[in-house]
């Protein structure tokens, strides 16, 4: 079996051993990941490898949205925070949770954000509490032509200072927002309901187990090729977050 480069492929903790697709998929129905730190590679304790956040209630929702408007929300909920405070700090403190993985030894990648959101729909993420799960954006804004100034696939928003290999980066954090939706669109059969949310509405997803497995379906059959400069950006033409 040909493992390719795909992360599903690939240990989360080391990039170097191989691993089933099939394997992937079944820790991430069974929430294997969940009870980890989704905040590891941030400043301080919160960032290190078996640190927690530590919530100021039992009930800590999962947050998401753009960047700026989960920036947004977190500061409108935590007054009094310090301004040298990091974005992961400020949403800990607003007892909200979000997925921020900036580390070397889980690094960032669409895998983690799947484990992430399939925890957060079944309440599994650590302190969350309840299913509970809040958007900062509200998903019936998207537009991916980009009326609302957050087009899809053009590379806006906060990617790495140091491009990967080839200098050609694959997406930057807009584009995960609309991932995002999608992603759970497929995995709760309320995912319809996601349309009619306002902004800060909470959401309380009833996962779908075959909507996790048709997705991984999808992601197992062999790629198909797209020409050059299809889906790419690189790093000299991507925008400040």
């Amino acid at each position: 079996m040909d493992m390719g480069a795909a992360c599903w492929h690939r240990r989360r903790d080391d990039a170097s051993r191989v691993q089933s697709g099939g394997s992937y998929f079944d820790n991430v129905l069974s929430g294997g990941s969940c009870d980890t730190n989704w905040y590891e590679g941030n400043y301080g304790r919160l960032g290190e490898a078996d640190g927690r956040a530590v919530f100021s209630s039992a009930a800590a929702p999962a947050l998401l949205g753009f960047d700026e408007g989960i920036d947004a929300s977190c500061r409108a909920s935590a007054p009094g925070y310090a301004k040298d405070w990091t974005h992961a700090t400020r949403c800990v403190a607003a007892n909200v949770n979000i997925l921020s993985l900036y580390g070397n030894r889980v690094p960032y990648n669409i895998c983690r954000n799947l484990e992430w959101q399939t925890c957060a729909a079944k309440g599994m993420l650590p302190g969350q509490g309840t299913p509970a799960i809040r958007f900062a954006t509200a998903p019936s804004s998207l537009d991916p032509a980009g009326a609302t100034g957050k087009p899809l696939g053009q590379c806006k928003g906060w990617v790495p200072s140091t491009p990967p290999t080839g200098g050609v980066y694959g997406f930057a954090t807009d584009d995960v927002f609309f991932l995002e939706v999608c992603l759970f669109n497929e995995l709760c059969y309320n995912g319809h309901e996601l349309f009619t949310l306002a902004e800060g509405e909470e959401f309380i997803c009833k996962f779908d187990e075959n909507g996790l497995r048709e997705l991984q379906g999808i992601l197992l059959q062999e790629p198909v090729y797209d020409p050059p400069g299809a889906w790419e950006c690189r790093g000299k033409d991507k925008a400040k977050g």
